[in-house]
């Protein structure tokens, strides 16, 4: 068994008992806990979701390693994880009976990475339509969402050039698919070997960090904003100079310094739940397409967070929990 994955088997559970991924210091991936906790009892506002699919995302690590303290202060021990995909398998008398047995994706505050979960903030939970697979609703939270969110708060606009740092990732290979859809060119930074998946989800110049830049640059489109999604800080330091007096958004660094008659801003915030259920749309009707790099057991999450942060970045990292029921 890989060192990534946890060494001893789990205990058979208790009776009325489930399975979650806690945090329980900041040292990092490999002190991640596998742990037994009672099923959470159903109140009157919940639904009880039997989980399918949690997305890894870099926001857990950055928790792992105390590094988001300042701005995200928690208590240890907590279950790790943000979004979910899962089938409703009881529901409270004051939430919709016909939610019972329906494929939903929504977001957990309290952590997601559990076999079981209880949604209790209805806004925060949304059914997937007909025609889109549950792994690939799930792909919505923390990659469409973010894109979405970057999208708006830049104003791109039909004819404006972006340039994407990080494109590959799990919001960028949403960013570029918005862009696309609303006519926004788009120049997408990413390594060598994700250069046929940019150009498939519809990136029309492609900047490959891994090669000398200056020739690169010179054929491009002038570009009138920049979306980082990389948080890499040598990376804007090579891009800048070729690009002129633009705007730099970022959702992935909060201070940077850019070069004279450019200029900076961090963006963090959410989107509202009709912006999910337009992405959801957008997947059905096939405008949007869900960009799945991996799906790795629950049980094999240090694996899954490795790869996130070794391996060149094409999509969503997905977690898989109870791949036997159907």
């Amino acid at each position: 068994m890989s060192a990534n994955h946890f060494q001893t088997p789990a205990p058979t559970k208790p009776h009325g008992s489930i399975q979650a991924i806690q945090q329980q210091s900041y040292q990092g991936i490999d002190d991640l806990q596998l742990t037994t906790r009672p099923v959470p009892k159903l109140n009157p506002l919940a639904v009880r979701i039997e989980t399918r699919y949690t997305p890894v995302m870099p926001y857990d690590i950055l928790t792992e390693t105390g590094q988001l303290q300042q701005i995200r202060p928690v208590k240890l021990p907590m279950v790790l994880g943000y979004g979910f995909g899962g089938i409703v398998r009881e529901v409270g008398r004051l939430r919709q009976p016909s939610l019972l047995n329906q494929p939903v994706i929504g977001i957990q505050p309290s952590g997601s990475h559990q076999e079981q979960l209880l949604s209790t903030l209805p806004p925060l939970l949304f059914r997937v339509p007909q025609g889109v697979s549950l792994a690939a609703a799930t792909t919505l939270i923390g990659g469409a969402d973010a894109a979405y969110f970057a999208f708006k708060k830049s104003r791109l606009q039909t004819g404006d050039t972006a340039l994407i740092t990080g494109a590959s990732g799990s919001v960028g290979t949403y960013l570029i698919q918005l862009a696309h859809l609303f006519g926004v060119h788009t120049v997408a930074v990413g390594h060598t070997s994700r250069h046929d998946l940019l150009a498939q989800l519809g990136a029309e110049q492609i900047i490959d960090y891994d090669r000398p830049l200056i020739d690169q640059a010179n054929s491009l489109t002038p570009v009138t904003q920049v979306i980082d999604l990389a948080g890499a800080t040598t990376l804007l330091d090579r891009l800048t100079p070729y690009l002129g007096p633009i705007r730099i958004w970022s959702l992935a660094q909060p201070h940077y310094r850019p070069r004279s008659q450019q200029a900076f801003t961090f963006i963090s915030g959410a989107i509202m739940p009709n912006d999910y259920q337009w992405l959801l749309r957008q997947l059905a009707q096939q405008k949007l397409t869900a960009v799945i790099q991996e799906q790795h057991p629950f049980t094999a999450v240090k694996t899954a967070q490795h790869h996130l942060l070794d391996h060149h970045s094409a999509g969503r990292i997905l977690l898989t929990y109870h791949q036997e029921v159907r």
